[in-house]
């Protein structure tokens, strides 16, 4: 194979990589990213003419990969950067373990494989999605306050939040920071006991994946959370 349409293959194999792992976990970015991103990932075929033990090449093989994946989506916290880079591997030893099995077996070429790549990838994404809303599921959050605040949100999708508020049927999203709203009270049920939550309405909402929402009550907790600071709720996907 030339070194030309290696450089093109490894091009087009890391785009659709990513372009998929931005579908998958919902994530809002400009195809300018995907494509810079991708060319990043030129530079492991300098590693193919550099004699480097395994350890030494495995070591920039993934310093290489975290810097792919804060190119394309950006720093939030680490550990999202490190779930972003573990669906990203799983992505590619799923991708390279299949072709690897086609081309052991005889049953393709090499220059075909690019044909291939997108079918494999959507077989992956089918079973990925379902594996995902089982571990979980998180939603960049935009909520629009009424003094013209504008609040940033990383939202985890909850199944156990179904909380309504009673008053207008709206749908009860919870953050852990006070704002300069009007508050009201809202019942909730734990397993434990009944109590209230403060809630107030916005001027809107807007989750990434979902769109702009004006059903939704936000309720405000004292209390800290570990990967995400907005509660959605799970009757949310329900339309």
């Amino acid at each position: 194979m030339y070194l030309d349409e290696l450089i093109i293959l490894n091009f087009i194999i890391d785009y659709l990589l990513l372009d998929t792992l931005r579908n998958l976990l919902k994530i809002n970015i400009s195809k300018k990213r995907i494509i810079l991103a991708s060319l990043v990932g030129e530079i492991s075929l300098i590693f193919l003419f550099v004699n480097l033990n395994n350890y030494v090449l495995t070591f920039i093989k993934i310093l290489l990969c975290l810097i792919m994946i804060l190119v394309c989506f950006g720093f939030n916290d680490y550990k999202t950067l490190i779930k972003n880079t573990v669906y990203y591997y799983l992505m590619s030893f799923f991708l390279g373990g299949s072709l690897f099995y086609l081309r052991e077996d005889g049953l393709i070429k090499y220059k075909y494989c690019l044909f291939l790549i997108p079918i494999i990838i959507n077989i992956y994404k089918y079973f990925e999605y379902d594996l995902k809303k089982i571990l979980n599921t998180r939603y960049k959050v935009t909520i629009y306050l009424n003094n013209g605040k504008i609040l940033y949100l990383n939202g985890y999708m909850d199944s156990g939040n179904e909380l309504i508020e009673p008053y207008s049927n709206k749908k009860v999203i919870i953050i852990n920071q006070e704002v300069d709203e009007n508050y009201y009270l809202v019942p909730y049920s734990t397993i434990n006991n009944t109590s209230l939550i403060k809630c107030f309405n916005p001027k809107k909402v807007y989750i990434d994946g979902i769109g702009e929402r004006k059903d939704i009550s936000v309720g405000v907790v004292n209390k800290k959370f570990v990967g995400y600071n907005c509660l959605l709720n799970y009757k949310l996907m329900e339309e």
